[in-house]
């Protein structure tokens, strides 16, 4: 009896020692992965230290980098354009690497809550960090808004200003138009040459005066009322010689042309060959009508 006794007690001795033995080793292998989950973390922390200060490097370029549109043409345009897109670029790479962060995160936490011995400094630890992220991942999406909102405004403006330059282009082009077309059309003047008979025949002359017996006489001058039609258009500050059409015949202006800007007349005021006008503006200030008879 004795001997049943004893051996039961070796039983439950030896039992006890197998069940304290495997709490033992369950509580070095969970502080086994608490110390490498506390190293993974650490190491995930300083990382995500690196990208919180590499985010904000890059948020601090979006704020600081101009916003003002570009004329066309300015130069600098094409870069402008370019850093844009580079820093809107990281910032999406950004809040990309703090969502792998966040993942990151949640596992670790899950890992921790798997094991047997919690550690709940660790776990506030990983939650407040969880935060950390969480909000900064909201700055950056907002900055993310803000940043694109600002471009496209740009863009419209831009496009707004393009359209007002073509719009100022065309009204100078216009302006220009009508000021070439002002200046021909003050510069258009009129001439022709022939005998009295061709210049009455073309309505350009009239014989005026009356004649009595031997008293009076008729003279040839030019009509009131005068017509581009029958004379010959030339431009005045460009056509300073006007050809007569018989070299061999003189021929007297009757119209009120000042014969002091001109040169080649006669003491009689005649001209053959040609008439030189050496002065256009005075020389047509008078009439834009020149009438040239042939005697």
């Amino acid at each position: 009896m004795r001997k049943l006794l004893l051996l039961a007690v070796i039983g439950l001795t030896a039992a006890g020692c197998d069940a304290s033995k495997d709490k033992l080793n369950t509580a070095m292998a969970d502080n086994q992965r608490i110390s490498a989950e506390k190293d993974s973390l650490l190491t995930e922390v300083m990382a995500n230290a690196t990208l919180v200060n590499d985010i904000n490097n890059e948020l601090a370029k979006a704020k600081n980098l101009g916003a003002n549109p570009v004329a066309p043409g300015e130069a600098g345009a094409t870069n402008a354009s370019a850093d844009r897109q580079v820093v809107l670029g990281k910032i999406r790479d950004a809040i990309t690497r703090l969502n792998e962060s966040e993942a990151q995160l949640e596992r670790s936490k899950a890992r921790l809550a798997s094991l047997g011995r919690k550690d709940s400094r660790l776990l506030a630890q990983i939650t407040e960090y969880q935060k950390t992220v969480a909000d900064l991942k909201a700055t950056v999406e907002r900055q993310q808004t803000e940043y694109t909102a600002i471009i496209d405004s740009q863009k419209v403006q831009i496009v707004a200003l393009h359209a007002t330059v073509d719009t100022a282009t065309q009204q100078n082009t216009a302006l220009t138009t009508e000021k070439q077309a002002l200046i021909d059309t003050m510069n258009t003047v009129y001439y022709v040459a022939g005998t009295k008979d061709e210049l009455v025949k073309k309505g350009v002359a009239v014989q005026e005066g009356s004649k009595f017996l031997v008293f009076g006489g008729h003279h040839l001058a030019a009509a009131r009322s005068l017509t581009p039609a029958p004379f010959t258009t030339i431009n005045r500050m460009q056509d300073s010689v006007i050809t007569l059409p018989d070299s061999t015949r003189s021929y007297k202006i009757i119209t009120r042309q000042n014969l002091e800007f001109t040169q080649g007349a006669d003491k009689d005021g005649k001209f053959k060959g040609s008439i030189r006008i050496t002065s256009p503006e005075q020389f047509w200030a008078a009439s834009k009508y020149l009438i040239i008879k042939q005697d």
